[in-house]
């Protein structure tokens, strides 16, 4: 087998590939800044749906999380913003969950799911969402003795959101906030 035939376009396939992972990393540093402010202003538009009545928000990276919380965010306001990830149907049902400094739900939404199209993927409807707020000490659906209204044929999604929810409330009662 004749060496120049493999040589020149393997060459000329390196250099091919060298082009384009540059300019795959020139594409990665021009838009790594708007992706982060894209991503942090959702996810302050996120915070203010939960807790309207709170301007600002500081993320605490010093306290213990439980169970499936992932961050923590104190408002100006004395309430807290609580992220979990409570296990549903179809995987991980991200919560962000308004707390206030009287310990009453003020806000919550779904974040992020892998449930259902059609059924637990409704969690994200603001019919279901909203039954949260005003809520405090336990929450649960009917099924299990609470008051909030399960989604139809969705029961596990519904109680991980529930879950979601009742942690960042026992988490804001046993690091200050109201019980």
């Amino acid at each position: 087998m004749n060496s120049k035939a493999v040589v020149k376009p393997a060459i000329v396939l390196l250099v091919i590939a060298g082009v384009a992972a540059a300019l795959l990393g020139v594409v990665s540093e021009v838009t790594a800044a708007p992706i982060a402010a894209q991503a942090e202003k959702t996810l302050n538009e996120s915070m203010q749906a939960v807790m309207p009545e709170a301007s600002s928000f500081e993320e605490l990276t010093d306290v213990e999380k439980t169970g499936t919380i992932q961050a923590i965010y104190a408002a100006d306001n004395g309430g807290y913003v609580v992220t979990t990830a409570p296990g549903g149907f179809g995987g991980a049902v991200n919560t962000m969950v308004g707390v206030g400094p009287d310990g009453v739900i003020t806000g919550l939404r779904v974040t992020g799911h892998s449930e259902t199209p059609g059924l637990g993927a409704k969690a994200t409807d603001p019919s279901f969402f909203e039954q949260f707020a005003g809520k405090s000490g336990s929450v649960a659906v009917t099924k299990d003795n609470g008051e909030i209204v399960p989604i139809t044929s969705a029961t596990i999604t519904s109680r991980a959101v529930c879950a979601g929810a009742q942690e960042a409330l026992d988490w804001v009662a046993a690091n200050g906030g109201a019980n």
